[in-house]
């Protein structure tokens, strides 16, 4: 009958000689991976502290005043972009008034009505309510000031009812229907002339839309993903 002391003591060789070849290379490899990673980390800290710091520069100028945004050539492709989506909900309120491609035509270019936008918060609710059902509520908010009139507008974005099923709503649906309500309530409240009311609402209503994109920007950081060895 053959020794099967033998036969493991082979075995547990093989295990020992292996453990002693690789064992110490794999744990040098992750030293010099944890060991660059730091440094990357060290030398990105600067590009991102930089970004932060021109974020912030654009929301205080969008504090000011938004208008700022009228000639960039960023809000004029969305605003063409927006002009091709549908939206599919039946409760979308549309805007009477359709603004023109360029944001610098707009009537809002030509008026002495500063537009604040700040506050900008994201939140979500775990008990949120709606059709006798609950789910997780996800919405952001900000603070909206047209001259001396200001107002805190909520906007929902998604629900999630279930692991199967998420209702979420465009951005033109958010603007059609959160955004312009609001904003026609604004102009109402600081008297501005009703003729003008409906053209006003629609350009103000996109531009803010535009602008929670630029709110929900963050500092962009390196990702590096690896999957350390073990035993097996």
């Amino acid at each position: 009958m053959t020794n099967s002391n033998s036969l493991l003591s082979s075995y547990q060789a093989l295990v020992q000689n292996h453990a002693n070849r690789f064992d110490p290379e794999i744990a040098a490899l992750q030293q010099l991976v944890q060991a660059r990673m730091q440094e990357l980390r060290r030398q990105e800290q600067s590009l991102v502290e930089a970004q932060a710091i021109e974020l912030k520069r654009i929301t205080d100028a969008l504090a000011t005043d938004a208008r700022c945004l009228l000639p960039t050539p960023e809000l004029s492709a969305f605003v063409q972009e927006l002009k091709q989506i549908k939206s599919d909900y039946w409760y979308t309120r549309k805007s009477k008034s359709t603004v023109a491609d360029d944001p610098t035509t707009w009537l809002l270019a030509t008026l002495e009505l500063p537009i604040s936008l700040s506050n900008y918060q994201t939140q979500e609710d775990p008990n949120g309510y709606d059709d006798e059902r609950t789910h997780t509520l996800y919405s952001y908010s900000l603070s909206l000031r047209l001259g001396s009139v200001e107002r805190f507008v909520e906007v929902p974005y998604k629900r999630i009812y279930s692991l199967n099923e998420c209702r979420e709503s465009s951005l033109k649906e958010q603007i059609d229907y959160y955004i312009l309500g609001s904003v026609e309530d604004l102009l109402i409240e600081i008297e501005h002339p009703e003729a003008q009311r409906n053209q006003l609402a629609a350009e103000i209503s996109v531009l803010v839309g535009y602008a929670t994109k630029i709110f929900a920007l963050t500092p962009r950081t390196a990702i590096f993903e690896y999957i350390s060895t073990r035993e097996d």
